[in-house]
């Protein structure tokens, strides 16, 4: 889908808080065709111990608010549920890697039938006077063991993760072709592209 450039008053500044380089980065790439002049902020957030999602996205968006006024801001928060172990590790990725390495979980998996594998992500924006939540979940699968080399500048999860595009493979086996292909097939459940496109209907309604 293309986009016409835009610069509107309405999405200028937008500040995303994250200390992830890469996050902000990828969220810059897919906004600037609006004509979004996206900033970066760092914040230490207290994200308890909430296993929604949604719940820790909303919490991060209060937090900001009362750390940066009078600002349009983005937060976002991730997770990965594997149904096989109960929903582990859940939207504590960070804390799992840190930890617990991702080997260890092709371990814990080994004799399980149910391979799923499911990225959530939730978005929290807020416009200055609301906040919106954009949730969206990515089903994939557990193969048998690591493979690949090459992560696009994501998690480690991807050396075990794979996705039902390309059966039996590691998303860290991708090419940079094919690594495109999967960003296209996952684009409708995409939280990042949700903001977009609510963005999207805001400039046409202006």
């Amino acid at each position: 889908m293309t986009y016409t450039y835009i610069m509107t008053s309405q999405f200028h500044p937008i500040y995303f808080i994250t200390s992830n380089q890469r996050k902000f980065t990828s969220l810059q790439k897919l906004l600037q065709p609006l004509g979004v002049d996206l900033q970066q902020l760092d914040y230490d957030f207290d994200e308890g111990r909430g296993l929604d999602i949604q719940t820790i996205a909303k919490s991060k968006l209060s937090q900001a608010k009362k750390a940066f006024s009078n600002k349009r801001l983005i937060v976002d928060d991730r997770g990965f549920f594997i149904p096989a172990l109960k929903g582990f590790p859940g939207p504590f990725v960070k804390l799992l890697l840190d930890s617990f390495s991702y080997p260890d979980i092709i371990k814990l998996m080994q004799d399980e039938t149910d391979r799923r594998a499911i990225f959530s992500f939730a978005v929290g924006y807020f416009d200055g006077e609301k906040d919106h939540i954009f949730v969206a979940d990515e089903e994939g699968f557990i193969i048998d063991e690591p493979r690949g080399d090459n992560l696009h500048g994501w998690t480690e999860l991807l050396y075990i993760y794979g996705h039902p595009s390309f059966p039996g493979r590691s998303l860290a086996e991708l090419n940079d072709e094919e690594w495109k292909e999967y960003l296209a097939a996952i684009e409708a459940v995409d939280g990042s592209v949700a903001l977009r496109d609510y963005l999207v209907k805001l400039q046409l309604k202006s």
